[in-house]
């Protein structure tokens, strides 16, 4: 991959486009699904693509193709220069990145073992066999799947960057459909980690099961304000939908609502933002970012202080302000940023006294994309979920809808526990929040 690199930065100069960086990114994945005890799914796909910027006059212009012949790359180079020349023009994006060289297998994906397709189709029949066998008011588990994928990412420009990196992962899940009488309900659960033999197959099963059965009885909570905490994957989502706040383009656009609040207390003072390309137990470890600098940790907001926004060259530059190396890209899509792994770190309460705090989870809401606005922070939610009391589960609830303002609830809270808990994705690290008296209606 490598090599189509420098041939199209060769091909890029040759036809007058000095100024360029290229991308090529790729795919294997094999995946498998099981569909009333036989194998319903059983796929392979391989798919890559190749982007080139180029910047020329100030001015830049983005092409991909996903065919790597030399007349095809040559093609896809004349389609940026065009595109290049009716793009508004851009001062603040340039190639800045020089003479970076990483080759990165990471080693956390190179392990000893690679499972055979019978022991991916056995574990597959396995998911979907054994939530029929273990709860007789299972109809079907209707999602279900086995997976490896392997990812590769290649990133070079003409100042002489060559940066590669690859990883491999497998994954599972399944999902509980259960049916008493006129009411059903449904749960699933994933499991995603490096070495298959680590997959958690059972736990996938049981908690499917667990979660579903005890939703398909449950009821509305009494309106009212209550103590709420997220779990770690849908409170992922949820800041996901509010992200903008540490956005540089939003507040270059005036749209970020703390675009003015750099060096000052916005929420509180227990929580701190950091991302870590390098963090241990987290599976985002590209070591270079879209633009082929190294990456490295930052911290965003610190004991409640907002201290950077999330920068790429472009932004940082416009903003007056010291790059961060959060640049992303794909072949695809134009310069942006994101996180690695993300991680707000543990505050001072002891989980022990959870058990003191009477609270609700929710674990499922409906409507991210429709009920929230990043901008107000305003959010209104279908949600299910449990109450805890005395530090145990009392009972389930769903068909209830939370509401609030994010922005004002990271300033309002209640504990802040001492353990981190990961999002099922491991990019995604977050103690146990509780906030202060939101707005549930329900009964």
């Amino acid at each position: 991959m490598i090599n189509y690199i420098d041939k199209t930065i060769k091909f890029a100069k040759d036809l007058g486009a000095k100024e360029c960086d290229v991308i090529v990114s790729g795919q294997d994945t094999f995946s498998l699904k099981a569909d009333k005890g036989e194998l319903g799914e059983y796929k392979k796909a391989n798919s890559h693509s190749l982007g080139i910027r180029v910047i020329q006059n100030g001015k830049v212009g983005t092409s991909f193709t996903e065919a790597l012949d030399d007349d095809s790359i040559k093609e896809t180079i004349k389609k940026a220069m065009e595109n290049a020349k009716f793009s508004k023009e851009d001062p603040h994006q340039r190639i800045v990145a020089k003479s970076n060289t990483i080759n990165d297998k990471n080693p956390k994906a190179n392990i000893s073992h690679s499972p055979t397709p019978d022991e991916m189709i056995e574990k597959a029949l396995y998911l979907e066999d054994e939530v029929l066998k273990r709860e007789k008011l299972a109809t079907n588990a209707p999602y279900n799947s086995v997976a490896e994928g392997t990812v590769q990412l290649h990133l070079g420009n003409s100042l002489g960057v060559r940066c590669s990196y690859q990883a491999k992962t497998y994954s599972c899940f399944t999902s509980a459909l259960l049916k008493d009488g006129d009411k059903n309900s449904m749960h699933y659960k994933s499991s995603v980690k490096r070495d298959f033999r680590e997959l958690e197959f059972d736990q996938c099963i049981d908690e499917s099961i667990e979660v579903a059965k005890n939703l398909l009885h449950a009821g509305q909570l009494s309106t009212g304000d209550y103590n709420v905490t997220f779990s770690p994957d849908l409170f992922q989502d949820i800041f996901g939908s509010f992200a903008l706040m540490l956005s540089a383009k939003g507040a270059i656009d005036k749209i970020n609502p703390w675009k003015d609040k750099i060096g000052q207390k916005v929420i509180d003072e227990r929580i701190s933002f950091i991302d870590d390309p390098f963090f241990a137990s987290g599976f985002n470890v590209t070591p270079f970012d879209s633009e082929g600098f190294n990456k490295q940790k930052n911290t965003f907001l610190e004991n409640g202080v907002l201290k950077s926004f999330v920068h790429n060259s472009a932004t940082a530059s416009e903003l007056g302000a010291q790059n961060n190396f959060c640049a992303s890209r794909g072949p695809k899509s134009g310069l942006s940023t994101s996180f690695s792994n993300f991680i707000i770190e543990a505050g001072p309460d002891s989980e022990d006294q959870l058990k003191d705090i009477d609270y609700v989870e929710i674990t499922n809401a409906q409507g991210l994309h429709s009920g929230t606005n990043s901008i107000s922070g305003e959010f209104s939610l279908g949600v299910s979920g449990r109450v805890y009391k005395n530090g145990e589960i009392q009972s389930y609830f769903k068909d209830v809808t939370v509401s609030g303002n994010f922005y004002k609830i990271l300033a309002d809270v209640l504990f802040v526990g001492d353990k981190l808990h990961n999002a099922s994705d491991f990019t995604f690290f977050t103690p146990t929040i509780i906030f202060n008296s939101l707005s549930i209606a329900g009964k």
